[in-house]
């Protein structure tokens, strides 16, 4: 004769498939566990932030200029900016070795720190000042001739940094996107020049 107890009834009765679950698990989280970041020896993590005003909002923005890898000779360089609520207006990131050389290969960390903190510190200045047309190389923005005439002629505020041994990016805050863009690149002493 057929058994027609409930099916609840029937799986409570089956006790071998329980003690399986309980190894399942555990494998799972062991598994998950080991996918954690861990602290690695020699890893470099070097950072510094500055508060800039840069969109002329009223409220600051943040600089952050950072390296990061499994060691100093491997890190990222990242370049971020961030408005006053937190959010990311613009970044820029490339490895570090390509970016700057390979004179942080062998460097202490301190060298290094002293190098972030002096990347931390754009310069600010507005569009207006960016150099005509004519007077740019091929390839040195990435804007047609209309776009890059108007966003000089409308002096929005600019900010550059570096992005090499000898170039800085500029890069513009344009206020009705609520984001920054890259207006041009321009040797590192050109800053020096303007400034002099």
């Amino acid at each position: 004769m057929p058994d027609h107890g409930s099916s609840y009834a029937k799986l409570n009765s089956i006790r071998g498939v329980r003690p399986v679950r309980l190894p399942l698990v555990c494998a799972a989280l062991a598994s998950l566990l080991s996918c954690a970041p861990q602290e690695r020896a020699g890893a470099c993590d070097v950072r510094h932030e500055r508060e800039v005003m840069f969109a002329n909002g009223g409220a600051q923005e943040t600089v952050t200029a950072r390296a990061f890898g499994a060691s100093c000779d491997k890190a990222i360089a990242l370049y971020t900016i961030h408005d006053g609520e937190g959010h990311p207006v613009w970044s820029w990131t490339a490895p570090m070795a390509r970016a700057f050389g390979d004179q942080f290969a062998a460097a202490e960390e301190e060298q290094l720190t002293t190098f972030i903190e002096r990347w931390a510190q754009p310069h600010i200045t507005t569009t207006e000042e960016a150099p005509p047309w004519g007077a740019l190389e091929p390839g040195q923005t990435t804007l047609d001739e209309l776009t890059y005439d108007d966003l000089r002629a409308r002096n929005l505020p600019m900010l550059c940094h570096l992005t090499s041994v000898a170039r800085e990016s500029c890069v513009f805050w344009e206020p009705a996107a609520g984001g920054a863009g890259l207006l041009y690149e321009r040797l590192a002493t050109a800053a020096e020049e303007e400034a002099g």
